[in-house]
């Protein structure tokens, strides 16, 4: 069966362990739709990979919200100064909402893996936390089948 995916880059194969651990844990919570809390998930990752987050102070949060709401509305989702890093919170938050099936996180040559997917439905939500979650291992997203076709995106 063919199924959607993120596809990327693999330079180091024990970090790849690492995300295919994480991966799995996230495909078993959601699979039982038994999610731990944001706590429980912050031990899965590295201090690397919990830098590539954002993590708004209150005032930051405060200012980031001013600022969405000064911008007119049309403007809002391609303002630059809008633009954040996803948040660890939003990411989970993403995966478990997503109307989805995880199916795998593997290599598919000697230096490329996906993260596969099955949409339930359309929209179903998208492959950004995929990408926030690949991305937090230093990974290099080359392309992407979100349902509509292959997109490289180098």
């Amino acid at each position: 069966m063919n199924y959607c995916f993120c596809e990327f880059k693999v330079e180091n194969r024990q970090i790849f362990d690492s995300l295919c651990r994480i991966f799995q844990e996230i495909k078993r919570d959601k699979d039982t739709n038994k999610w731990r809390n944001e706590e429980d998930w912050l031990a899965f990752f590295d201090e690397q990979a919990l830098s590539t987050f954002w993590w708004p102070t209150e005032e930051e949060q405060a200012e980031w919200l001013r600022n969405w709401e000064a911008t007119p509305v049309p403007q809002r989702w391609t303002e630059p100064s809008l633009e954040t890093p996803w948040d660890f919170e939003s990411m989970i938050d993403a995966f478990k909402n997503g109307e989805y099936e995880l199916i795998s996180c593997r290599m598919i040559s000697s230096d490329l893996a996906r993260i596969e997917f099955n949409p339930l439905a359309y929209p179903y939500g998208g492959t950004g936390c995929i990408q926030a979650l690949i991305e937090s291992f230093g990974f290099l997203i080359v392309g992407e089948d979100d349902g509509t076709g292959y997109i490289k995106f180098q």
